[in-house]
């Protein structure tokens, strides 16, 4: 099988929005720029699942902003100098995972079942990975890790 290599928005220009790189054996690599001020690069290997920036909640009437409130939260708690993932607070992983769980997530079964709407979570056994930019993820296809704008 051949591989291949996909750099997300490698000039830094034109941000994608969110995106999930659901973890597994697909012959694609996928790289982002993270860790805010370090600005690391980072790969992950799977497929890439564009989520939605807004989470609507029908039963609220109201919309969220997934995009904004994830990047407000990490510009608000680091400025882009980001502490190891040992050293953050509860409270700010928990912030984070509350945030993190509004990300809508369609899964698409195959047959007649018809699509669903769900949900990621933050992955707390993958917790070491956790930097700006590069979120480890569950979703409903397995892990994954949960991608976006660096700041620097």
């Amino acid at each position: 099988m051949a591989s291949f290599n996909v750099f997300l928005d490698p000039a830094g220009t034109h941000p994608f929005g969110l995106a999930v790189i659901v973890l597994g054996p697909t012959g694609v690599t996928y790289e982002n720029q993270c860790g805010g001020f370090l600005t690391e690069t980072r790969s992950a290997e799977g497929f890439l699942v564009l989520v939605p920036p807004i989470d609507f909640d029908p039963e609220a009437s109201e919309a969220f902003d997934v995009e904004g409130a994830l990047l407000t939260f990490f510009h608000r708690e680091f400025r882009g100098n980001l502490p190891a993932p040992e050293e953050w607070s509860q409270t700010q992983l928990a912030d984070l995972a509350n945030i993190v769980s509004r990300i809508p997530f369609w899964v698409t079964p195959s047959g007649v079942v018809p699509a669903a709407l769900m949900h990621v979570a933050l992955d707390r056994d993958r917790l070491a990975e956790l930097t700006e930019a590069w979120v480890p993820v569950t979703t409903p296809y397995g892990p994954g890790i949960l991608v976006f704008a660096n700041c620097d």
